[in-house]
Parts: structure tokens; sequence; C-alpha cells
């Protein structure tokens, strides 16, 4: 199994994450904001590789009572049958340690590409610094994230 650098994948994806939300947006109900949390990248086309992003910087918001905090990460899996019989995993751990995850058995011969999304909500106590964690993985290769925000 041969792997290569994808630093050039990661890098477009973190310029696509800062291009898509620069902040949080309003997602239905008034007390819920949505948070472009990162994104995921397992990529079989040419080597595996798995890559992960965040933003550059925490997100600084006001703290409002109530308010529940949506982390959204996008996700996508290139399956180039070079890890056949293998998993792929995508995982985010929210604030709160609610969880969101997605497997992909590598079945053989089929294309297994997929692209989604991973969510956790939480509702902060109060003000504060919160973290979540991204991570994916597909056998001996993985790759994770941190991300944040700040409510003052």
């Amino acid at each position: 199994m041969k792997q290569k650098n994808r630093s050039g994948l990661c890098a477009a994806a973190l310029v696509g994450l800062l291009l898509v939300c620069a902040a949080a947006a309003p997602v239905g109900a008034e007390e819920t904001l949505q948070l472009l949390g990162g994104t995921l990248l397992i990529d079989e086309t040419k080597g595996t590789d798995c890559c992960s992003a965040t933003g550059a910087h925490s997100k600084c918001l006001m703290y409002t009572p109530g308010t529940t905090y949506r982390v959204v990460v996008l996700c996508e899996y290139k399956d180039g049958n070079d890890a056949i019989g293998q998993t792929a995993q995508f995982r985010l751990e929210g604030p709160d340690g609610t969880v969101d995850t997605k497997s992909i058995w590598d079945i053989p011969i089929f294309n297994n590409d997929w692209k989604g999304r991973l969510t956790v909500d939480f509702t902060p106590d109060g003000p504060g610094t919160y973290y979540w964690e991204l991570t994916c993985s597909e056998g001996a290769h993985s790759a994770s994230a941190r991300g944040s925000i700040e409510l003052r």
C-alpha cells in the first residue's frame, strides 16, 4: 500500500472551510447556531491518505444563556480500491462528550465513495472556551484536528 503526501488536499480543504463559513450561521430555531467545525478526508485514489482541518483560529462569540451550538464537520471518502476490506472511520466528539461517527467498510470491486457530515449539538453552561475533536482513519492511516469556540 502506497502513501503519498496530501498536504495540498488538506490545504485546499482548509481554504474551502474558511471560505464557506467565517462566522456562525443560524439554523431553524432562534436559539441554535451552526458552526462549521472542520473537514475530514480519506483519499484512496493515489494511495491511502487521511487529512483533517479546522479553522486556523478559534471563533469568538458572545455567550447567550440557553443557546445551543451545532458543530458540523464535512466528510469525504474517495474509494480507490487501495485498502480493500478495511473500514474507514470518521468521528466527531463535541465539547460535552457527545459523539457522532460514520464507518464505511471498503467492499471489494464496488465504488464506496461517500460525502456527508457529522454533527453534534451542545449547550454551554457559561462563558469559556469549548473544544471539539475530529478524527478519521483507515488501516494504519489517521488524522485528527481540534476546533474551538470562545464564548465571552
